[in-house]
């Protein structure tokens, strides 16, 4: 019998307080707007409406409420090309998403965030060759180097960032 892939596990659903530990965080109680109650999938549909807006509600979700939801982040970035053009205009759709998932890894991560780190080394790496065949295919929309070295450095830093994780 085979796994389900992440973003198809079910479990008990994160609570208001999983999103915001602090009772008062003004950002995690947005992402409890947001994603609050919702399946794996349903969170998936809603990231998808806009992921340059939701990228922000998985920065500021608690750690117990990230580490369900990452599989949403993961399900994007595994079927998302990384630029795409829309009437002329060139975007980069994983650009600040490796900053995002950085910022849940602190000094006092919780132990079901850094349970990811292995996981998400490997993501990155997928992310990483991913970039690199969308710059080397030579496509006309992908012409900006400058978003190109930020990207490529944003997945750099996040992957450096988590090596300290590993080391522990």
């Amino acid at each position: 019998m085979t796994e389900k892939p992440p973003w198809e596990k079910s479990g008990p659903l994160p609570g208001e307080r999983d999103f915001d530990p602090d009772a008062g965080d003004l950002d995690a109680q947005v992402a409890w707007k947001h994603f609050g109650g919702l399946t794996l999938s349903e969170a998936y549909q809603r990231f998808q409406e806009d992921p340059e807006k939701h990228t922000e509600d998985f920065m500021y979700m608690g750690g117990k409420a990230f580490a369900y939801y990452f599989p949403v982040l993961e399900r994007y970035l595994l079927v998302t090309p990384v630029w795409r053009e829309e009437n002329g205009v060139e975007w980069c759709q994983i650009l600040g998403l490796g900053a995002a998932i950085q910022f849940q890894f602190t000094k006092e991560t919780l132990p079901e965030v850094r349970e990811l780190v292995s996981h998400v080394l490997q993501l990155i790496s997928y992310v990483k060759e991913s970039i690199k065949v969308h710059v080397a295919s030579g496509h006309p929309y992908i012409s900006n180097p400058e978003i190109q070295q930020h990207v490529i450095a944003e997945w750099d830093a996040l992957e450096q960032h988590l090596q300290q994780f590993e080391e522990q």
